[in-house]
Formats: structure tokens, C-alpha cells, sequence
């Protein structure tokens, strides 16, 4: 169930803040988002609700499952070992750590959960569902760079976490890598069971390649991110706080 999927993010939270571990920068924005689609299933403004329901929880236990792997020193997805690596050094922003996972989270596992949960020509049905998912994580853009901005005064100079502007700094589109994740399921959603693990592991390097480019955007970017670092806030616990509180 969904609610037990809460459940289990907000101990993950409540364990980072009591830990002071930066991971726990996007186990608060994502706690944010499966809350919203939880209040959706609940409030009936989704058409496929057992779908949705479905797709939800396929999706977040990718991201639970490489978690687990990384906590008890195994190797999870290469997407997803370079996002929790970076948590071990200074140097990245909150944002790049929350493009991180996001980069990991969409590009690789949506697809994945979308196949797995509509394999071969069941996969047209979910779209509807997809689509409505692409609005709850649209929608909750706004929320986290007001966040965002209580972190560090500089985030204010970017006005949107999906738009030109941190695409400009980090190489990075919220909206494209939904885009991705959706061809990419109707990739991998005819294939068999062989052939379908190959491209997924095609597809991890490819967005891993693309998370390395988030950690080293260039000189000139990676100059205005520093700026950005310096004056961040300095409790780790304090900005998962942020970033996990009611929007």
C-alpha cells in the first residue's frame, strides 16, 4: 500500500536527519512527492487508480532496493552508485544531489517500473496514469525551489529546477528525463526477459555518464555551484528538515 510506502520513507528521513547523512536530501523531496500521490489516490483525481498505485510502488522500491544495497556496501545500479558516492564528498550542492537522484530515479528506474508493472502491449494503457504522474511531479517543482531557497540565498537566481536556467548550470531537464523515461519504457516493454536486462544495463550507463556530467558541469558552472555551496546552510539535518516539511 501507498501508506506504507510513507511510512517507510519517513523513517528513512527521520533516520538521515538523526544521522546527519546527506542522502537523506532526496528521501525528503521524494517522501514529498509519493505524499502528493498518495492524496491523489485518495482524493480520486487519478482514472487508474490501481494502476497508479501499482506504478507507484514498482517505482519507489528501485529506489528503496539500491538504497539497501548501498547501506549494506554492495553495488547498486551504476546511476545510482555515483548519486550515493557524491554524498560522501563536500563538494556538491543540494541541488546537484537532488539531480542526482532524480537522474537515477527517472531516467533509469521509470522506465523500468512502467515495463514492469505494463509489460509488452499493456504498456498504451498506462500512459493515461504516466501522464497524470508527470503532472504530480510538475506540479511539486515550485515547492521544492522554495526549498530550495531557504537553503542558500543564491538558489533564489534559479527560477525553476526544471527550466532553462538549471539546465544552464547542471546540463540537466526534469521534463526531458520524463520524456526519456517514457520512451524508454516502451522500449523495453515488448522485450524478453534477456534482452530486456541488457538494455537496462545499456541505459544505466548511459545515465550514469550523464550523472557524472551533473557532479563536473564545466568550469564556468562548476564556479557559480561553488558559490552556491559556500553559502548553503551548514546542518545537513537542518536542510533535510527543509526539504522534508509540508509544502
Amino acid at each position: 500500500m501507498i501508506a506504507d510506502l510513507v511510512t517507510e520513507m519517513r523513517g528513512i528521513v527521520d533516520d538521515a536527519i538523526d544521522d546527519d547523512d546527506v542522502n537523506g536530501y532526496f528521501a525528503a523531496m521524494y517522501l514529498g512527492v509519493t505524499t502528493a500521490v498518495e492524496q491523489g489516490l485518495s482524493a480520486g483525481m487519478f482514472a487508474t487508480p490501481d494502476r497508479l498505485s501499482k506504478l507507484t510502488i514498482a517505482f519507489a522500491g528501485r529506489y528503496l532496493d539500491a538504497l539497501k544495497l548501498h547501506r549494506r556496501g554492495l553495488q547498486p545500479t551504476r546511476s545510482w552508485h555515483v548519486a550515493f558516492e557524491a554524498a560522501q564528498t563536500w563538494r556538491p550542492t543540494v541541488l546537484q544531489h537532488l539531480l542526482l537522484g532524480m537522474n537515477a530515479h527517472i531516467n533509469l528506474d521509470l522506465g523500468v517500473a512502467c515495463a514492469e508493472v505494463a509489460p509488452g502491449p499493456a504498456i498504451v494503457e498506462l500512459e493515461p496514469g504516466f501522464m497524470q504522474i508527470n503532472h504530480v511531479l510538475a506540479g511539486l517543482v515550485q515547492s521544492v525551489q522554495d526549498r530550495l531557497n531557504q537553503v542558500s540565498p543564491l538558489y533564489r537566481f534559479v527560477d525553476d529546477i526544471g527550466g532553462s536556467a538549471d539546465r544552464a548550470i547542471v546540463n540537466f531537464s526534469i521534463a526531458r528525463a520524463r520524456d526519456e523515461a517514457w520512451r524508454f519504457a516502451n522500449v523495453l516493454a515488448p522485450l524478453d526477459d534477456a534482452a530486456a536486462r541488457q538494455r537496462i544495463a545499456d541505459q544505466d550507463v548511459a545515465v550514469a555518464r550523464l550523472a557524472h556530467r551533473v557532479l563536473r558541469p564545466g568550469a564556468i558552472a562548476s564556479t557559480g555551484l561553488l558559490a552556491v555551496r559556500l553559502t548553503e546552510r551548514r546542518s545537513r539535518s537542518k536542510i533535510i528538515g527543509i526539504l522534508s516539511s509540508t509544502p
